[in-house]
């Protein structure tokens, strides 16, 4: 795409409930509320789970930020909606994994190996001793009464204990075994509302495939 999008505006990526990529669109409209239950966009969605540990890692959003519907709440790591970049004279979209790569870089300060086929992740997963990799196991559609984003799910595996706030996105952190985790989305009221469903996702993914 020739330039034609504002240097002062951070756009993302407006598509149709099939994930076809329709126009570029301003985040700040995007979020407004009655157009984000309406207008679809790209994210890209993450559990981080550490193999060691057998937890997985939430995050509680720094209660400064803009977005009223994620901020001060426990949410997963690490998610965001694609953004466009400037290349030269040229603006293009992050791709789904890109969008991943450079958010759980700007987050938590990890770089991430990414796994395109699943047989490839697995030996990984079985040989990991650092580091951290990553797949892509869901594709869908998020459409609730206060929402709506195509999404690509990511399952990252790191070897990480201490992971560092970079972008003061986040206040506070926990790590929790998978039954801890679950016990929390049930009683903590102070959840972002994806989280249950992608809870339920990725132990789904943890169970069947990384057995």
């Amino acid at each position: 795409m020739s330039k034609l999008l504002r240097d002062d505006i951070e756009y993302a990526v407006h598509c149709d409930d099939e994930g076809k990529i329709i126009w570029p669109i301003s985040k700040i409209h995007a979020h407004i509320k009655w157009v984000r239950e309406t207008l679809c966009h790209y994210s890209t969605w993450s559990m981080v789970f550490n193999p060691v540990l057998w937890k997985y890692w939430i995050q509680l959003k720094n209660p400064k930020k803009q977005d009223s519907s994620t901020w001060g709440k426990w949410d997963m790591w690490v998610a965001w909606h694609n953004c466009y970049v400037e290349n030269n004279d040229w603006c293009r979209y992050l791709d789904f994994e890109e969008n991943l790569e450079k958010e759980a870089e700007e987050e938590i300060w990890i770089q991430l190996k990414m796994y395109k086929n699943l047989d490839d992740f697995l030996k990984a997963y079985k040989q990991l001793k650092h580091g951290s990799i990553w797949y892509i196991f869901d594709r869908f559609l998020y459409s609730t009464e206060v929402n709506k984003e195509f999404v690509w799910l990511g399952f990252i595996v790191t070897c990480e204990t201490e992971l560092k706030f970079t972008d003061n996105e986040v206040v506070d952190f926990k790590w929790l075994y998978p039954d801890e985790l679950l016990e929390f989305i049930h009683t903590e009221k102070n959840i972002c509302e994806p989280l249950k469903l992608v809870y339920e996702k990725a132990e789904i993914f943890r169970k069947e495939i990384l057995k």
